[in-house]
């Protein structure tokens, strides 16, 4: 007798559900290896800021960069600066400052590196964006493209705020600079942090949901939850760490609620304003 080689329908249920198994198995760890590679890229970006801020001091009397005026309609005045930060820092690591990435893009046209693409420093690849296009301001060109800005990474805005206060300046005046010998514990003290590129990053409930996230400078209140639930955090002696979003959005008394009175969001590990304490503001 002659027998058919061929499989049986049990067989062929047994093969596909193997097959299914290791599909279920492999499809979250390349999701995972995808994930940590951008949380690698991003912690690169942001160590490539420190770096380049604190040679950017060494080279200007150990000042920091200006963080340039809060309202994003003020970047025209930002951008002729040359201490703003988006100008000064890139060139202390071969990059572009961002006047001339504004300039280009405008010129051309084009929208300024946004979402993840390319290599510039100033986009997370991990960042998804809540709007389908770069921050606008200004007329718009001749093919209805505005002048445009984009940051996942931005100064800590609380950094200068009592130094400012005591002074009598103005909020946000570039006239006087925080300078790095005045930081008693440059290994805490937020330098720089990585932004929430989307309100989903964070759960509808948490306190900090609704904020605008068009901003070019930030402090706890935006900081990133993409990364595994945080974000990466680059400090005034130069070092880069990763720190969960309810750490950084938790002040001294152990609460994360903005009306706390009085709530200090200095902490032992991080350090918003180095001279006063960190007090909650839009």
């Amino acid at each position: 007798m002659q027998r058919k080689n061929g499989f049986t329908l049990v067989e062929l249920l047994v093969v596909i559900g193997i097959i299914v198994v290791l599909i279920g198995i492999l499809v979250p760890g390349v999701g995972m290896v995808r994930r940590s590679g951008f949380a690698a890229k991003s912690q690169s970006n942001l160590r490539q800021w420190g770096t380049g801020t604190v040679m950017w001091a060494n080279a200007n009397k150990e000042c920091l960069p200006w963080e340039g005026l809060k309202d994003a309609n003020s970047m025209p005045v930002n951008l002729t600066q040359r201490a703003y930060w988006a100008n000064a820092i890139p060139p202390m690591v071969d990059q572009p400052p961002y006047s001339q990435i504004n300039e280009d893009a405008y010129v051309a046209q084009q929208n300024v590196p946004f979402g993840g693409e390319g290599e510039s420093i100033f986009v997370d690849p991990g960042a998804q964006p809540e709007s389908a296009s770069p921050w606008g301001y200004g007329a718009p060109g001749p093919d209805q493209v505005q002048r445009q800005f984009y940051f996942n990474y931005v100064p800590n805005s609380q950094m200068n705020n009592t130094l400012l206060a005591n002074s009598g300046d103005p909020q946000f005046s570039p006239n006087r600079l925080m300078r790095m010998v005045q930081i008693p514990r440059s290994d805490a003290t937020v330098m720089m942090v990585e932004m929430r590129a989307n309100p989903k990053e964070l759960p509808t409930t948490d306190e900090h949901f609704g904020r605008d996230l068009k901003r070019h400078r930030s402090d706890w209140k935006r900081f990133a939850a993409r990364h595994f639930d945080g974000g990466h955090i680059a400090f005034v002696d130069g070092h880069v760490g990763w720190v969960l979003n309810s750490e950084a959005t938790t002040n001294s008394v152990g609460s994360r609620d903005p009306s706390t009175p009085q709530g200090d969001w200095n902490t032992r590990k991080l350090v918003w304003d180095p001279l006063g304490p960190a007090l909650d503001e839009n």
